[in-house]
């Protein structure tokens, strides 16, 4: 059996390891923190799971820390251990199991640092607004040893929260730290998840779709966060020149909201089809973000508001790398990442690295940068054309 196909059946895997001691689980914590943010939990999964499967490269991580049975490699069997030290933690959690809308919306509204909400499979549907119209709003702060989980019961049979109306409403709203969503589904609102001065927090395994502007939204000085493993798809389904997969930020008419949202990682997700502007805009006054081992599907870019690139960048030190672009022969999508300045001293020093591109034809460019500055290198694009225009790009070799 392959690494690929051991992976698809870890979770059973996982199983046999949780008899691990509780002592195990506390040196653990510390040993599998393989992207040094100090904490042990999902994020550390999906970049040892990455690297494992060739996806993503071992630079900049720690994988040594990750080496649990101490052979001086780490391989599929330290991901298992890791994988049940995960689970195990979780023994430990507040376990909130909710089966109907109601109980779900209180579980959320009222959660605290430590619990665990596990949402049974079915339908949560709804249309009572709350704060900024969400329909289930977390406002609690979860901490980094315990932070507020909120998944489904079921990964293969995802729960589904969601309005009656594309065109108003928010379905799931954060605005506390450390919150881990997992393995639902969100539809049907104007926008899916909406992230709100929420910080270190993760989104992973979730399918975002029919919503009536953009999917998800990391917005108001939320940074430090991981969207892993989501496909987000038919986005913009009522307003097109909104309808972002993945949003960070506010653009600079925007009142109301702080611009810093810093440091976040989009990992790992399929991005489109039918997402009628970009897969991922990153705004101005923004720093440090990553895109990196994603699809992109163009089919259904709809142009509308320039909405004619994968990507977007407007922010400062942004990576992306490794990702894949599919154009599916849509005349609308014009080049794969676009580099702008909205506001003097942003759009500078990103880096656009490693993306295979099919743009169908020889005239689009892989990366214009109508303004600011990147550097490019070890990209490709298929059908060979046209690769990079704009002054301030620096191809490396």
């Amino acid at each position: 059996m392959n690494t690929r196909n051991i992976l698809k059946n870890i979770t059973a895997l996982c199983l046999t390891f949780c008899v691990l001691s509780s002592s195990s689980v506390v040196n653990a914590i510390v040993q599998g923190d393989i992207n040094s943010d100090e904490k042990l939990d999902c994020s550390d999964a999906v970049i040892m799971r990455d690297i494992l499967l060739g996806c993503r490269t071992s630079d900049n991580y720690d994988t040594a820390a990750a080496d649990f049975n101490n052979n001086s490699k780490t391989d599929i069997y330290d991901y298992i251990i890791l994988k049940s030290t995960i689970l195990q933690s979780r023994s430990q959690t507040n376990k909130i199991i909710v089966s109907d809308t109601q109980s779900l919306m209180n579980a959320v509204k009222n959660a605290s640092a430590g619990d665990e909400i596990i949402v049974r499979p079915g339908v949560y549907e709804t249309d009572t607004g709350h704060t900024k119209g969400s329909l289930f709003i977390g406002t609690a702060d979860g901490t980094k040893e315990k932070p507020i989980i909120l998944r489904s019961e079921d990964p293969e049979n995802k729960a589904e929260l969601k309005g009656i109306d594309p065109a108003n409403r928010i379905v799931l709203y954060i605005t506390g730290d450390f919150w881990q969503i997992e393995d639902l589904k969100i539809s049907t609102a104007q926008k899916g998840i909406v992230l709100d001065n929420s910080n270190n927090s993760v989104i992973s395994g979730c399918e975002v779709y029919n919503t009536g502007s953009e999917g998800i939204h990391l917005r108001d000085n939320s940074s430090d966060n991981i969207v892993s493993d989501c496909s987000v798809h038919d986005n913009g389904v009522v307003s097109p020149s909104y309808g972002e997969a993945v949003y960070i930020g506010s653009a600079k008419s925007t009142s109301g909201y702080g611009y810093e949202c810093n440091n976040n990682v989009i990992s790992g997700c399929k991005l489109g089809p039918q997402t009628a502007a970009e897969h991922v805009d990153i705004k101005e006054y923004t720093t440090g973000n990553i895109v990196e081992n994603c699809i992109f599907d163009g089919t259904g870019m709809s142009g509308a508001n320039y909405a004619d690139s994968f990507v977007d960048v407007k922010g400062n030190e942004c990576i992306i790398r490794n990702n894949t672009g599919y154009r599916n022969n849509n005349s609308n999508i014009t080049e794969a990442v676009q580099l702008h300045v909205q506001v003097e001293g942003w759009g500078e020093n990103n880096i656009f690295c490693n993306n295979i591109f099919y743009m169908d034809d020889e005239s689009s460019y892989i990366t214009k940068a109508w303004s600011g500055s990147v550097t490019v290198y070890a990209n490709e694009r298929y059908p060979d054309g046209l690769m990079y225009e704009g002054d301030s790009v620096i191809v490396k070799d």
